[in-house]
């Protein structure tokens, strides 16, 4: 299997404040964290709904202002377009992604979503036409109701996913896994 690693990085970043992407968590910044967790399992990284100076970079798909599902177009368009299997995609601000992750999605047939995080999932390739034709004739973005329109399973892990949305998120986050790091 050719698995592409797509960082869905788009967002307007509104609770936050400012773009966290590139905020910084103990040194690094996000986005660099969710590198590094989706690396050792991908073949190749794109980051999605941004152009980034390290990684290759896609806009969103058909159009930009789709939230996360726009990202996971381009990546889909991209991985088809250019022979990967499948896209792992994570958003870039959930930092500690588990290393047994691509594994444990793996083990499902199809496409396969963590269920805390929705956004984080293994999607095959072949469902970009699908995901292209959905946000032409949808308004509803929801990655959740995307997932069960295309059979995806969702899949429960002991760790539980989050994902940091303000700055008091991010120091409480770097409080909660100072030891982890």
């Amino acid at each position: 299997m050719k698995l592409l690693g797509a960082i869905l990085a788009g967002g307007r970043s509104r609770r936050f404040g400012s773009d966290k992407a590139e905020a910084v968590l103990n040194g690094r910044t996000l986005l660099a964290h969710v590198a590094d967790a989706l690396r050792p399992h991908c073949d190749a990284l794109v980051v999605c709904g941004r152009t980034h100076r390290e990684m290759a970079s896609l806009e969103d798909r058909p159009h930009a202002g789709l939230g996360p599902l726009g990202g996971l177009c381009a990546a889909l368009t991209f991985g088809k377009d250019a022979g990967f299997t499948a896209v792992l995609s994570a958003p870039c601000d959930a930092p500690d992604l588990p290393s047994g992750l691509c594994d444990r999605l793996l083990e499902e047939s199809g496409p396969a979503y963590v269920a805390d995080l929705p956004v984080v999932g293994l999607w095959p390739c072949v469902l970009a036409e699908h995901l292209h034709s959905w946000l032409d004739r949808n308004n509803d973005r929801s990655f959740s109701i995307w997932a069960r329109a295309v059979s995806a399973k969702p899949v429960e892990f002991e760790h539980k996913f989050g994902n940091i949305n303000t700055p008091d998120d991010l120091s409480v986050y770097e409080h909660r896994h100072a030891i982890r790091w």
